[in-house]
This record gives C-alpha cells, structure tokens and sequence, in this order.
C-alpha cells in the first residue's frame, strides 16, 4: 500500500472519529431494534422530493450494513406531505417502538414538528430530514434536523449576498408561507445589522401569483442595489424573468430552493449573472463535470445512480446523511438506547457529510453548514463560494 493512500485511509477515519466519536468495530446492544422508519410524500405534489429522500435513505442503510455486517432495514411510509397523516402514522410507528431505532420525517417542517411530541413522549429519536425551522430542535429532547437551521442560514445569506454583492439597498420579495416569513424575516434583520437598507418588503401567494408586474413596479421605484425573491424555483423563475423584462436593473439572488435543473431550463441564459445561494451541494451534470467536487460526492454520485438510474440530488444526500448519522451514532454507542445515540449525535463537530460542508450540531441542537454561491453562467450553476 502507498504512503499516498495510506495517509487517506487514516485521514477518513480521524475525520469519522471527530464526527461521532471512535467508531471501532463493538458489539452493539440492539435490544430487539433494527428498524428505521420513515414516513415522506410518496405520492402527491410533493413526491419527487420524498422519492429522493428515501433512494438516498435506502442506499445509506445497504452500504452500512454490507459493511457493518449489521442487519438493518428502512421501512418508508406515504404520508403525501400531509401533517395529519403524518401523525397518524407516528402513533403507528411508536406503537412498534419495540422495534423502531429512530423515526425519519422525510420532507417538509410541518410534518416533523407535527409527529415532534408523539415521538418525544415515547422518547423514540426523531430526525428531521428536510426540515429547517427554527423552531424543531427545541421541540423535544429527541430530535434533530439535518438541514441548516433556517435562523442560522437566513443570517449567513444575508452575510454571503453582501459579501459578493456589496451592502446596500435590497428589495426582498418572499413567498407567503411559514418558511417564507420566517426566514425573510430573519434575513431582514441581519441585512440591517450590517447596515443594509431593506427597501421593499412583500409576499405573494404561491402557486397562485403569475403576474409579479405590481410587486416589481414597487421594486423598481425603490431602485435597489439587489433583488432577493425567496420561494420556490418555479417561483423564482417567473418573479426574476419579469424583472428582467422590466428591465430591472441590480443584482439578482435566489434561495437554495433554485438549485435543479428544472429552474435552468425555465430560465436558459436569459437569468446569468444570477446568484443562488444554498445550504446544500449541487449534483447537476455542469457542476460535476467542472470537477468542483471530492472524492466522496463523486463516489456517492457513482453507487447513486447505478442504484437507482438517475442522478442523485440535495434531498437525496439529506436522506443518506440522516441513516449514517443515526446508525454511526448506534455504532459508537454500542446501543439502540435512544439516550445514548441522543449523546453522540449531539456531540458530532465537522461532520464529513454529503448534503453540505462544515457540518455540526450546536448546543441547541441546530444544524449548522457552510453556504455554497453558484452563479448561473451560460445557463448552468458555477460555484463561486
């Protein structure tokens, strides 16, 4: 064995060893509990995000016990992104709790903070895997989320839109929703923290509003340095191209949410120069191929797709992280004892994850991740952050 490789070898395991603690080969104590369960959109408006979720989930759970020699297995359940049906399958899962290591909420904050109590009165681990509000982690001693905490990722959009468009006047347009009001909210105050100037402040109804011409006539009288329409990318695309036929002229920044190719065939080349900031890689072809990648995406990008045929995304990543972080919590342990998993994950400190970087639990047990900044050039993401 090269030096070279050896070196690599001992670094992933200093890495791991840093994440969840040594996680040497033990005995685990299972105490009769070999079950993840998950319950995500399946069908429904939202089923493509709970499809990714439980394909990157699933991957996560084979490789761990091929290479564990461990015998666990995921059980998904359709909740079709409906918080009642959610808790109806809570208390389904908690009345098998016998058997159950930790629930996954698949996709969406109002269905992981709606099972939140049923699980933490049962004590049963909750991970939130799609879920970013603020408000999850203080929901139950028992849960976790894994994307970036919206509170700590508001603020550093706001720090990553004046670092690479200067501070000044910004006008922001947010979508009408718990997310939306919540993180604008949040991205407002620390925008004037820095000595920034929110210029324009409005929401609109998604889904519904087509026409953004009143909102932008606004926008335009305020003549802001940047324009920040948070909301989903079908959203976002219609909001901006209308700004661009006004000829609004500034800077032009979008959430996270604008990350997929479907965003990029809305917009081709007509949005360039837009930047989009997210909390959570991108996988699109133009980005692997720019080779701004490292071994281990590229590796989970690969046993992806011979998976499941198609190229893996952010949600995907998020549903993987979420297994190997429960079950690399269970190794360390050495238990299923939902106490003990409890103190690893919360000790975990740079995690080597997938769905983001500089990944660490705080105190208050938030997530917290770097912010990656593509721009779009030529009608493809280029990471510039």
């Amino acid at each position: 064995m090269s030096l070279k490789k050896l070196f690599a070898i001992v670094l992933s395991a200093v890495l791991l060893c840093g994440a969840v603690g040594c996680l040497a080969e033990g005995t685990i104590d299972y105490n009769g509990r070999t079950k993840l369960a998950m319950f995500a959109p399946l069908t429904g408006d939202n089923l493509q995000y709970g499809v990714k979720i439980r394909n990157g989930a699933q991957l996560a759970v084979d490789q761990f016990n091929a290479e564990h020699g461990t015998e666990f297995t995921l059980e998904v359940y359709d909740d079709k992104g409906d918080p009642n049906e959610a808790v109806n399958i809570a208390n389904m899962i908690v009345s098998d709790k016998d058997e159950v290591v930790a629930a996954l909420a698949g996709y969406g904050s109002s269905c992981a903070m709606a099972t939140a109590s049923v699980f933490d009165e049962e004590e049963m681990i909750l991970i939130g895997v799609a879920a970013s509000h603020a408000d999850l982690p203080g929901m139950g001693e028992y849960v976790y989320p894994i994307p970036m905490s919206q509170r700590l990722e508001a603020v550093e959009f706001a720090n990553a839109v004046e670092a690479n468009c200067g501070i000044g006047k910004i006008a922001i347009v947010y979508q009408n929703t718990d997310h939306g009001v919540q993180a604008c909210n949040l991205f407002k105050t620390q925008w004037e923290s820095l000595g920034g100037e929110v210029v324009v402040f409005e929401s609109f109804v998604p889904g519904e509003t087509k026409d953004f011409s009143a909102v932008l006539s606004k926008v335009k009288s305020a003549e802001p340095d940047i324009l920040y329409v948070n909301a989903a990318y079908n959203d976002v695309a219609q909001a901006l191209m209308q700004a661009k036929q006004l000829e609004l002229d500034c800077a032009y920044v979008g959430p996270g949410m604008c990350v997929n190719e479907e965003f990029l065939k809305l917009v081709g080349t007509e949005l360039d120069g837009t930047l989009i900031l997210s909390s959570t890689p991108c996988f699109l072809p133009s980005v692997i191929e720019s080779g701004n990648i490292d071994e281990a995406t590229a590796k989970f990008i690969d046993e992806y797709t011979a998976a499941f045929g198609e190229t893996p995304d952010g949600f995907s990543a998020q549903g993987y992280d979420s297994v190997n972080i429960v079950l690399n919590s269970v190794l360390a342990a050495g238990t299923t004892d939902a106490a003990a998993v409890c103190e690893q994950i919360s000790a975990i400190r740079s995690y080597p994850g997938l769905s983001g970087f500089n990944m660490s639990y705080n105190e208050q047990k938030e997530m917290n991740k770097g912010i990656y900044v593509f721009e779009i050039v030529d009608g493809s993401f280029n990471r510039i952050q």
